[in-house]
């Protein structure tokens, strides 16, 4: 009787025993991936930091206000720690990756290396929308005291729809590169572009309503004195 308990208890306790000894190397070659990636990634990132903070990266980028920009959508004021914090998890990403590999876990290393794929044009977006954004801003400023140094009612407003015309062109050709569809997008851009334009129209006909009135005054006056 207590052999066949024995039976009994023994022979899913060896199953399961072999089980683990057969995944156990993969679970040490996963936590070695793991402990690569933290190590390398680590020092990948403190090597960032040392190379932009030699080139004064944060100072440049600071003239032309990609620091101000960084700080209004949540990333802080230093594009050095933006950078660092990228490399760091670029590679922890592809050292998951293995780790998954490694244990099998086939669809986490799928998603994991399309997620690593898309990192490329992910960065590329994100160039073009900051490039844009300055851009537009250095465009912006232009028109402003343009407008300004020449009188010209409506400068203000015409400077924002250049604003936001530059700013929707970048993200349209940023949503490009990320391959979204676009066509939906399209018509959006479009369709504000539009209201912006008809709103600066409207600013800059009710702003020179006096202008227009004096010169039509003037113009009458002239024609009837000849």
């Amino acid at each position: 009787m207590a052999t066949e308990i024995v039976a009994l208890f023994k022979e899913p306790l060896l199953a399961v025993w072999t089980k683990f000894m057969n995944i156990v190397p993969n679970i040490l070659a996963s936590l070695v991936f793991l402990l690569i990636g933290l190590y390398l990634s680590r020092a990948a990132k403190m090597l960032a930091v040392k190379i932009l903070s030699k080139f004064r990266l944060d100072e440049s980028t600071s003239r032309f206000g990609i620091n101000e920009i960084l700080t209004r959508v949540g990333f802080g004021k230093s594009p050095t720690n933006v950078i660092s914090y990228a490399v760091y998890w670029m590679i922890m990403l592809v050292f998951f990756s293995l780790a998954a590999g490694a244990l099998k876990l086939d669809a986490i290393t799928v998603l994991l290396n399309r997620l690593i794929a898309f990192i490329p044009s992910l960065a590329v977006s994100i160039i073009i929308v900051f490039g844009g954004l300055l851009f537009a801003r250095f465009v912006r400023q232009i028109v402003e005291n343009s407008a300004t140094a020449n009188n010209v009612p409506g400068g203000n407003a015409l400077a924002k729809l250049v604003y936001v015309s530059i700013i929707m062109f970048a993200i349209q050709m940023a949503l490009e590169q990320l391959q979204i569809a676009t066509t939906i997008i399209n018509y959006l851009i479009i369709t504000v572009l539009a209201s912006v334009g008809l709103g600066v129209a409207l600013a800059v006909g009710l702003g020179a309503k006096d202008s227009v009135a004096r010169l039509l005054e003037n113009y009458s006056a002239d024609h009837a004195k000849k």
